[in-house]
């Protein structure tokens, strides 16, 4: 598996940061409350059931980002 780059950008660090955080809290949630949580697998959406929700983890995207022109 390949490793992802670290961002040099301050904000792109706290925005990826911040959605991180953010998942982490739905799924714990989603846990708790033991509710199925909708994700993306193989490319089609699938109800992953409480009981499952410690297995969900975040990969990094497989995009690539274009350098707007100066």
């Amino acid at each position: 598996m390949k490793t992802a780059r670290k961002p040099k950008d301050p904000m792109t660090r706290k925005a990826l940061t911040a959605l991180r955080d953010a998942v982490a809290r739905v799924v714990e949630k989603h846990r708790r409350e033991g509710r199925p949580l909708a994700v993306w697998q193989d490319g089609k959406a699938v109800l992953v059931p409480p009981g499952e929700l410690s297995l969900v983890r975040e990969r990094p995207s497989a995009y690539k980002t274009r350098r707007r022109p100066r």
